[in-house]
């Protein structure tokens, strides 16, 4: 993350400095003039701390801000006045050249810096977005006995000649001794779980959630959907934050469900968007507002989905049995409603787990460890690992790509009986058939007393996790239930399998195709 975030092992300071907007003519003032100006300005009405400014500025133009500094507190207090400045262009014109030179921002302690912006330091906005750092050593810090003077960061933001004479750019400045208030990540921070032909799933990584978020149920990201076509429309702002999120989104974050999700190894945040078109590309940008603030946030890496091209699959998530399945299945004959067909697919699949779990009772879990069934794994383990098994096999994923891996199924050849008689697929799809992993965790956390087998050489139904190959990137090779799946360097090699039956010997022979 580009962050000065090294910095944030230091003491947090509780302080609310003014931050004052002043706008100063281009005539040159002296020092005592503007230390009055910017006193006499301290009594109207001033951003605080954490809480950037927004404004509009045209060709050649200058404006100048100040912010009053608390000098008892904040990062690095007992060292230097440190003050984190970071900005946003929200909009700009239109046919800037990539290379121009885009707004630039001065900042320095010293006050001549308004009458001559070379006194100051300068950062230039990259892609939309600028941070810098203003430090000062605390022995700079004129004082005199019982009394702290304020110290002020001056700040000034230059717009370059335009050949539009109307040329104007609106942007966003932050100012705080805390952090960042505007930040950027280039981290691929969600991932797409599945579509359908009308919606989507989409995850962020795992989170580090404050009780706060828990109690009171804040979801610390938000997605925007745009159309693919847009991909290039905040081309020179991508790292803008407001830019992303004021742009012309097709879908915003109050017409996208999302709550946390304790699938997949960790806690996310889940996304379920709906509303789509078939077989169409978006692009989608997640922002994240700060802890603790109204404004300012962090902007994240876009990235690009894709729906089904037909009805034939229905995502379903959040299944009471099967909680780790969120991708999209079979749709059953009838069209049913996302609710009646996850029903469907969980409840038959936990009363085939009840024998299992009547079996492993039987299991010595917790006998003394001379006879305990393994020294490394639990009944939980097992139990877990067949669950897992059991979800992927009974739930087929659905996808209508025609991928390497990826097993075409007629409506009335499905890979079980419960598929072709009970679900009674609409239409043909392709299966992406579970990773063999799934096949050898059992065999690997459960008794040999079960005899769970993986199949060898009967007709394909596994497959490995590899690469999909260039642009299908959202679709997996196979189906590991409960984990996104990680895709292997491009020197993996691919094996084809011929396994089929997983036989469990549990109260007398059982076969999944």
């Amino acid at each position: 993350m580009i962050n000065l975030s090294l910095l944030l092992l230091l003491l947090l300071g509780c302080f609310q400095p003014v931050f004052s907007i002043i706008q100063i003519d281009n005539d040159t003032l002296s020092d005592f003039d503007l230390a009055q100006r910017i006193t006499s300005n301290n009594k109207s009405t001033g951003l605080q701390e954490f809480t950037p400014i927004i404004d509009t500025i045209v060709q050649s133009d200058v404006k100048y801000y100040s912010f009053d500094v608390n000098t008892t507190s904040g990062l690095g207090e007992f060292y230097e006045l440190l003050v984190f400045i970071t900005g946003n262009i929200c909009t700009q014109p239109a046919g800037i050249p990539e290379n121009d030179t885009s707004l630039a921002v001065y900042y320095s302690f010293n006050s001549s810096m308004f009458e001559d912006n070379e006194y100051g330091q300068m950062s230039l906005f990259s892609d939309g977005y600028m941070q810098a750092l203003a430090d000062l050593p605390i022995g700079q810090v004129q004082t005199t006995e019982g009394y702290q003077p304020p110290t002020v960061l001056y700040i000034a933001v230059r717009a370059p000649e335009n050949t539009n004479s109307s040329a104007s750019w609106t942007y966003q400045i932050g100012v705080s001794q805390n952090d960042l208030v505007f930040q950027w990540d280039d981290r691929e921070w969600v991932k797409v779980l599945d579509t359908d032909d009308t919606s989507a799933i989409v995850v962020t990584g795992n989170l580090s959630i404050s009780e706060q978020y828990r109690r009171d149920k804040t979801m610390p990201y938000s997605l925007y959907v745009y159309s693919y076509g847009m991909k290039d429309y905040f081309t020179g702002l991508n790292n803008s934050w407001c830019a992303i999120r004021n742009g012309p989104a097709l879908i915003g974050p109050d017409s996208i469900a999302t709550s946390f999700t304790n699938s997949l190894d960790g806690t996310r945040q889940q996304f379920v968007v709906t509303g789509l078109n078939a077989s169409t590309r978006y692009i989608g940008y997640v922002v994240a507002g700060s802890i603790g603030a109204t404004t300012g946030g962090v902007v994240f890496h876009p990235f690009t989905f894709e729906t089904m091209e037909n009805d034939a699959c229905q995502l379903i998530y959040g299944l009471e049995f099967c909680t780790q399945v969120a991708y999209s299945v079979p749709r059953p004959q009838g069209d049913p409603s996302v609710n009646i067909t996850k029903q469907l697919y969980d409840n038959y699949t936990e009363n085939l787990y009840t024998n299992f779990s009547k079996a492993l009772q039987q299991i010595p879990c917790d006998a003394k460890p001379d006879s305990v069934f393994s020294n490394m794994k639990t009944c939980n383990d097992c139990a877990n690992a067949y669950k897992d098994w059991l979800c992927a096999v009974m739930i087929p994923r659905c996808s209508t790509k025609n991928i390497t891996g990826y097993q075409l199924r007629e409506p009335n050849d499905g890979r079980n009986a419960f598929i072709n008689d009970v679900v009674v697929p609409n239409k043909t799809y392709f299966e992406v058939l579970p990773c063999v992993n799934t096949c050898y965790a059992i065999v690997r956390d459960c008794p040999s007393d079960f005899g769970f087998l993986c199949p060898t050489k009967l007709p394909m139904s596994y497959f490995w996790d590899v690469d999909t190959g260039e642009g299908n990137e959202q679709w997996p090779s196979c189906n590991y239930v409960g984990k996104v799946v990680a895709i292997q360097s491009s020197r993996a090699f691919k094996l084809v399998l011929n396994y089929g039956v997983l036989l469990v010997l549990l109260l007398g022979s059982y076969s999944v195709i």
